[in-house]
């Protein structure tokens, strides 16, 4: 049940995707706060919202905050999450967890010793359309689901060379970090939780680096090809315990399509989920979830589904589930600090099989 009470909520780093999670806060009638380092970032803010704001999260955290949005660079994620819990701050921060494993470890031990709420932004899970598919799937619709084939591949796509996106130190990582964490996080989703057995995979740094990197978008600035000191691209091969399996091609740049993309493999029904964020000619992103069966009624035939859904802002339903998980002092079941955890366990599994 939806909880319509007023809360302050503070937001650590105003750039694009802080800006954009407080104008949602204010939408859905929240005081908002912010903080960040850059003069700058915290003028913008109060241009847009008219709001209190502060230099540092020490600074925030002395409002009587009932919460904090956290969007910095992966590696401050730690600092500002802990710090905020042992206030007796409720935290949900854009994902990843943290930049290493180490560190993510630390805010999910923080998170148990405080009793804290600490939901992490994987906001696929919220699309209407993975909502459906995991109804099925939990049904038995599919029967077993023995293989998932998926991807998350940007024809050019990546985030502004120079950025902290491209730092190893600030990001944790790449492409695989960045973007393969939410196929890491569907599969999960899909598969429910399940137990990684073995893993082989391949990272590579094939387009970032080069001087002659051709594109037409990108989503920063192009400052510095020499820091560039990521992967571009992961390729891995998972086996889970009960003998499922799952591919992953994930890529910030390749010369193919743009997709993003969920294969099932069921012993009863397979499905097609697309949900490549590539704007049609209406301005809006195509979601397509299509069902697979083989039947023998009458004489042996296919049988194809197509699903037809209202379209919905993963984004604005998180955080609608963050709040109404604070105001109603409830722990989510979904987007859980546990679940951001074991996809980064997998992350830095692949990373370190390719040091």
């Amino acid at each position: 049940m939806r909880n319509d009470q007023t809360l302050d909520v503070g937001v650590v780093g105003l750039g694009t995707h802080g800006l954009n999670r407080a104008q949602t806060l204010v939408d859905f009638d929240q005081r908002v706060y912010g903080s960040d380092a850059s003069p700058d970032a915290r003028n913008r803010f109060e241009r847009r919202f008219g709001s209190a704001h502060f230099e540092s999260p020490t600074e925030l955290f002395e409002e009587d905050l009932n919460a904090v949005v956290i969007t910095t660079p992966n590696k401050f994620h730690e600092p500002v999450a802990t710090a905020a819990m042992k206030r007796g701050i409720d935290v949900f921060m854009e994902k990843p967890l943290a930049h290493t494993l180490a560190s993510a470890e630390r805010i999910a031990d923080t998170a148990a010793e405080t009793g804290q709420t600490c939901m992490v932004g994987f906001q696929s899970r919220f699309l209407n359309v993975c909502k459906i598919l995991k109804w099925y799937i939990d049904r038995g619709f599919f029967g077993e689901i023995t293989h998932v084939q998926s991807a998350y591949m940007r024809r050019r796509g990546v985030p502004g060379r120079g950025s902290w996106y491209t730092s190893k130190e600030l990001a944790g990582g790449g492409a695989l970090i960045d973007i393969g964490i939410h196929v890491i996080d569907l599969l999960f989703y899909f598969l429910d939780e399940p137990t990684v057995a073995d893993v082989a995979s391949t990272t590579r740094r094939d387009f970032g680096n080069q001087e002659s990197y051709a594109y037409l978008d990108m989503w920063g600035e192009d400052d510095d090809a020499n820091m560039f000191d990521v992967e571009d691209s992961a390729s891995a091969f998972l086996e889970f315990e009960g003998d499922r399996t799952a591919t992953m091609e994930t890529a910030w740049a390749v010369n193919a399509d743009s997709v993003h993309a969920y294969q099932i493999h069921g012993t009863e029904a397979g499905a097609l989920l697309d949900i490549t964020d590539i704007p049609n000619t209406d301005g809006e992103v195509d979601q397509t979830l299509e069902f697979f069966e083989t039947r023998s009624g009458g004489v042996d035939h296919y049988l194809d589904t197509s699903v037809t859904a209202n379209r919905n802002n993963p984004y604005r339903e998180q955080i609608r589930a963050f709040l109404d998980a604070v105001a109603a002092n409830d722990t989510p079941d979904i987007n859980t600090v546990e679940q951001a955890l074991a996809v980064q366990r997998l992350v830095e599994r692949i990373y370190t099989d390719n040091e």
